[in-house]
């Protein structure tokens, strides 16, 4: 009776050794896929439905492997979260200067306009079946 008790913990203990490393697998998985989509410049600023292979088109792979990331479609989902239009920004504070008297303000928006127009701070989420990866990009225009 004893016997049978502990080969039942064992059982039980196994059993749940055996599922949380298959969750850890599947997160580890989850990440390096993840992965592809942060080292890739062409993905993420848009919303688009692709399969990992097209992720990885510009890479050497095994054509196995090829295959086989064909068939994982990856939906790309990006949600812009602020901009910041420093064209308006030089414009007002010309303006302010010139209204202070210190400058004309000219100078400042020439200055400026040979600058960054844009900053845009999106949110790009990555989901694959029904697994999600979020993180934050940042766009210069």
């Amino acid at each position: 009776m004893i016997i049978a008790i502990v080969i039942g913990a064992l059982i039980q203990l196994f059993a749940t050794n055996s599922h949380s490393f298959s969750s850890v697998h599947q997160k580890i998985l989850h990440t390096n896929k993840t992965t592809l989509l942060l080292g890739n410049a062409v993905y993420g600023l848009e919303n688009k439905s692709v399969d990992l292979a097209e992720l990885l088109k510009d890479f050497n792979l095994d054509n196995d492997l090829r295959r086989l990331l064909k068939k994982e479609k990856v939906e790309i989902l990006y949600t812009e979260v602020t901009s910041i239009d420093f064209d308006e920004a030089a414009e007002s504070i010309a303006e302010e200067e010139a209204t202070s008297g210190e400058n004309d303000g000219q100078t400042f928006i020439e200055e400026a306009a040979e600058a960054t127009n844009t900053l845009e701070i999106g949110r790009t989420t990555l989901k694959i079946g029904e697994q999600t990866s979020s993180f934050l990009r940042v766009k210069f225009q």
